[in-house]
């Protein structure tokens, strides 16, 4: 009976996160909030996360969010807008403009990829953000070429086989954010001395059961603390 629930917590999952992206990704401003939204949301174990998670993380970071939708927006779209250009008028071509467009359009990917999980984890400014999240990357290197991979992917799919597309609207987030999220426990791990286990092992310990048995997350349980009081 668990396995069938759980199938179905993510048959479920998958239903709403691929909603929800296609549509920030179709109204474009919304889509790089979202994407920070949902590593939020994938940050939690499929126990204890809820979709109102993904809403609750991008308030909390709705500051440093219009920062990074600006940045984002500058250095994908307009160099993705050039590339195109170019490759549908040859004439016309500017092989320097190309060249600091393609340079931009990896570094916009690159941040693609790490910024979300940093600004999830952590409290940063635009350029904490910057600097943390070349960090993240080299956290890992299995963790950040698995991520990578899918961006590259992604990027195939979108010139090659568009209408699959969808199918990864979910699968990518979701390893993307898993993989960053390991590579913040390395990173973390190594800041503060101790194992990877050990950490992990901590965060753990700031679970609870509820009344129901079911779990409950530490913040939670300090709310309604306050809201007793």
């Amino acid at each position: 009976m668990k396995g069938l629930r759980l199938l179905g917590d993510y048959a479920l999952e998958f239903l709403v996160i691929t909603l929800l992206v296609a549509l920030s990704a179709f109204t474009i401003l919304p889509f790089i909030p979202m994407l920070v939204g949902v590593t939020g949301y994938f940050k939690e174990d499929i126990d204890t996360r809820r979709f109102k998670d993904i809403f609750t993380t991008i308030g909390k970071n709705w500051k440093i969010l219009i920062f990074y939708t600006l940045f984002q927006l500058v250095i994908i779209v307009f160099p993705a807008l050039n590339i195109y250009f170019f490759n549908t008028h040859h004439e016309s071509i500017n092989y320097f403009v190309l060249a600091v467009s393609c340079i931009a359009l990896i570094v916009g990917i690159f941040y693609l990829v790490t910024a979300p999980t940093v600004i999830v984890n952590m409290n940063v400014t635009l350029r904490q953000l910057f600097y943390n999240g070349i960090m993240l990357l080299f956290g890992g290197f299995l963790g950040s070429l698995i991520s990578l991979a899918c961006v590259a992917g992604v990027v195939a799919l979108v010139i090659f086989y568009p209408y699959a597309l969808p199918l990864t609207l979910y699968a990518a987030p979701f390893l993307i954010s898993r993989m960053m999220k390991e590579n913040f426990y390395k990173l973390k791990a190594k800041a503060l001395k101790v194992s990877v286990f050990d950490l992990k092992k901590r965060e753990k310990e700031d679970d609870y059961l509820d009344e129901y048995g079911m779990v409950s997350r530490g913040e939670e349980i300090t709310e309604n603390n306050n809201e007793e009081s």
